[in-house]
Order: C-alpha cells, then sequence, then structure tokens
C-alpha cells in the first residue's frame, strides 16, 4: 500500500511538473536544469521546438551564404566583362544588381535590427544605386575606374559578410 501511494505522489507530481514549464523555458544546454525539468522539457516538445528553430536559422544562413556566392560570382563576372564588350557588361551589371538586390532584401529582412548592419546594408545600396547610374563605356580609363569600383563593392559585401558571420 506504501509503494502504491509512493507511485501515486512520483505521478501527482510529474503532472504538477508538466504544468511548470513552457517549451519556450526548454534549453537543452542548461546542465542545472532538474531531472523533472528536463523530463518534462523532452515530453512537451521544447527540446525539439529549439532544434527545429535552429534548423531554420541554418537554412536561412546556408542560404543567405550561397547568396553571398553568387554575389561574389557576379562581381568576378563583372569584372571579366569590363574587358568585353558594353552589351556583355550590362548583362553582368544587371546579375549583379539582382543578385545583390536579393541579398540586401534577405539581409535586412533578417537582419534589420542590428545597426552596425543597417549601415553596412545602406552603404551598399548606395553604392550600388551610384553603380547602376553610370554610363559603361569602353575607354581604359573608365574600364580602370570599373575595375576599382568592383574591388571597393566586393570590400563592402566581404566585410558584410564577416560581420554577420558567414564565412
Amino acid at each position: 500500500m506504501n509503494t502504491a501511494r509512493h507511485w501515486a505522489t512520483l505521478a501527482l507530481a510529474l503532472t504538477l511538473g508538466g504544468c511548470a514549464s513552457n517549451p519556450g523555458e526548454c534549453d537543452a544546454t542548461n546542465r542545472d536544469a532538474s531531472l523533472l525539468t528536463k523530463m518534462n522539457c523532452d515530453y512537451s516538445g521544447g527540446y525539439s521546438e529549439q532544434v527545429k528553430q535552429k534548423e531554420q536559422a541554418l537554412t536561412a544562413s546556408r542560404q543567405e551564404n550561397a547568396m553571398f556566392r553568387q554575389v561574389y560570382d557576379n562581381i568576378a563576372a563583372q569584372q571579366a566583362s569590363t574587358r568585353k564588350d558594353l552589351a556583355s557588361q550590362q548583362q553582368a551589371q544587371a546579375s549583379l544588381n539582382q543578385s545583390l538586390g536579393q541579398l540586401l532584401k534577405s539581409l535586412k529582412a533578417r537582419h534589420g535590427n542590428e545597426s552596425q548592419v543597417q549601415k553596412q546594408i545602406a552603404g551598399l545600396e548606395q553604392q550600388l544605386k551610384a553603380s547602376q547610374a553610370k554610363t559603361a563605356s569602353n575607354t581604359p580609363a573608365a574600364l580602370a575606374a570599373k575595375q576599382a569600383e568592383l574591388k571597393a563593392l566586393q570590400k563592402k559585401v566581404n566585410q558584410l559578410q564577416f560581420s554577420l558571420g558567414y564565412e
């Protein structure tokens, strides 16, 4: 009879303990949490929710990293096209504008509340608009200026990427 009472008390404690923590309060890295809290977090789905959120963040980071690579590829194509005809320069510029625009839009949505990132994004947008306003020319001076501008753009994108923790 005493054992049955003990089990009933334990079941009641577990039931009441289940009401004590919300899935959002679960932290798998908290080594000080009690066994009851850990069991509740496991049962309530708190740990699986945490894993799901981290997987979503990882997926978003991978997509942004892919967009960074696309921007770098387009910058390289733009640099190579400065040695080619005007039509290919305009096509490479359009690709660069599109990929950089998509990246900046994604970064604004995900990191828009970080002031340092906002400043870097604004600087890149300003440089992109200035680049779009210029007309392309095939003179050696214009090509050299375009190469320097692209190197500066590449440096800014690189700084933004590292400030966000991407490699």
